[in-house]
This record gives C-alpha cells, structure tokens and sequence, in this order.
C-alpha cells in the first residue's frame, strides 16, 4: 500500500486563498480586482451546473472549480440544499446593491472558501491509500 499526494489538491488552495484575499480586499478597502470576478465567475458556473450535461463550454467556464478533484471538494463542503444559499451569496459579492449587502455576500463566501480550502489542504496532506495488485 502506498500513498501519492496530488498536487492539483495543494494548486486548488492556493487558489481559494488568493480569492479569499481578493474578498478579504473587497471588503476591508472596496477595491475589486479582476482575479476576483473571474474566479467568482468559474466557481459559479460550477455551482450553477451541477446535474446538467457537460459540454467543453460549460468545463471551460468552470476553469479550475471544474476539475473533478475539485467538483468533488466543493461538494463535500457544500450541501446541496445549502448551494441556491451559496450561489446568492456570491453574485451579492459580485454586484450587490448596497454596500451592506455585498460584505455580507462576501463574508459568507469567505467562511465557504475558508472551509473549502481547509478541505482541499485535507485531501492534499491525507492522500487516499493505493492498493497495488501483487504480482503473485
């Protein structure tokens, strides 16, 4: 038995974190940056698409959040009652309002995001165990 670390886990958060620190920047200095939207955007078009037929597009849209390991993530973070919840949070980060509405959006996908990164650090530090077939 032997264990592999997968790297695209350890690549996954560090992409969460750099949003989190987009929305942590939102938030405390209301400066938007383009990682943000665009990674805002991927994450949605996952959350969104979820049980409909995949095409190249809607893969492509999907970016980084559509990569199976990371579908797989998402959805042990997320339960399926609580993504409409999540999906609203998020275009609030995007585009709300009111000031008011956008940090509240933007705070509750930081905890989602924190949690997801922790999740996807877990996966990477406690790699699955790989049974090898003996060749007897």
């Amino acid at each position: 038995m032997q264990t592999q670390q997968n790297p695209r886990y350890l690549a996954f958060a560090l992409k969460i974190r750099k949003l989190t620190d987009s929305l942590i920047t939102l938030v405390e200095e209301e400066r938007k940056s383009p990682l943000l939207e665009a990674s805002l955007k991927e994450v949605l078009a996952s959350l969104e698409n979820v049980g409909e037929s995949t095409s190249v597009k809607s893969l492509r849209d999907r970016g980084e959040f559509g990569r199976y390991e990371n579908v797989v993530t998402i959805n042990e973070v997320v339960q399926a009652d609580d993504r409409r919840v999540l999906v609203q949070k998020l275009h609030d980060a995007l585009g709300a309002n009111t000031k008011q509405k956008r940090d509240e959006g933007a705070l509750d996908a930081i905890q989602f995001f924190d949690a997801l990164e922790r999740r996807a650090l877990y996966h990477y530090n406690y790699p699955p165990v790989i049974r090898r077939a003996s060749a007897s």
